[in-house]
């Protein structure tokens, strides 16, 4: 041993494994001290209930509710729709309409309510009747001289027992998107030109010729291969009949 450690080479060897092993054993050491620091990104289990929508139960309106939420949606929709008594309409609103907006800034008229030149309501419809919480679908009729002659609409209100049971607007949404039979400019608008091809069916002579030689020539290449063959068989025929009759004994 004592020959081989005073081998310069040996030596030179025995240090660089020993730097090998520190580094790794930092290396190995820094790794475990640190850690996993990757997260996550799955969805942890829970052994609470799963949260499911129950629809509520049904709430069948009597006469006098039925009415009591046309008047109100009547008068939401003659002053915060058709944008007249702006300051009356604000009593009108449930919380989620008022959110977003102070009674000044309603009272401006850019508010969040979609706005129509109504002249009267034409039909209406319950859409849906839950406890405190009602949708109506309403046609509305525009007043005249202007280009719009009606569009639907879908108002929700709710009853609120903090504020006496009464109706309130909680929702204002416009019903499908409007076509011709809302519009009387669409309406007279002439109807649109028949398409017309952009080129003249003679332009097709061209490739549906290039397409029919494509297919031809190798066909009458074929046939005159054909031909050739057969007559170059019946000469040989011949001609071997021939090499045979002058070439029997007599």
């Amino acid at each position: 041993m004592g020959g081989r450690l005073s081998s310069h080479r040996f030596r030179r060897r025995v240090a660089w494994l020993t730097a090998a092993v520190a580094v790794g054993g930092v290396v190995v050491g820094g790794s475990t001290w640190i850690g996993n620091t990757g997260k996550s990104v799955e969805t942890p289990f829970s052994d609470r209930e799963a949260a499911v929508y129950k629809e509520p139960p049904v709430h069948p309106l009597t006469r006098a509710e039925r009415l009591r939420l046309f008047e109100t949606a009547w008068q939401f929709v003659r002053t915060a729709v058709a944008r007249r008594h702006l300051d009356d309409a604000w009593e009108l609103l449930a919380p989620e309409m008022q959110a977003g907006q102070t009674r000044k800034s309603w009272n401006t008229g850019f508010n969040n309510v979609v706005p129509f030149p109504v002249a009267a309501i034409a039909a209406w419809d319950v859409l849906y009747s839950y406890d405190n919480d009602v949708a109506l679908d309403l046609a509305l009729v525009a007043k005249s001289g202007g280009d719009t002659v009606g569009k639907s609409f879908t108002i929700e209100l709710k009853r609120y027992p903090a504020r006496g049971n009464r109706w309130l607007v909680a929702s204002w949404v416009p019903r499908g998107i409007s076509g011709a039979g809302q519009s009387r400019s669409a309406a007279s608008a002439p109807p649109p030109p028949a398409p017309r091809a952009p080129l003249s069916a003679i332009w097709l002579v061209v490739p549906l010729s290039i397409l029919g030689l494509v297919v031809l020539i190798p066909l009458l290449l074929a046939a005159r291969s054909f031909v050739q063959h057969r007559r170059a068989a019946r000469r040989y025929e011949r001609e071997l009949a021939g090499y045979t009759s002058s070439s029997s004994p007599s």
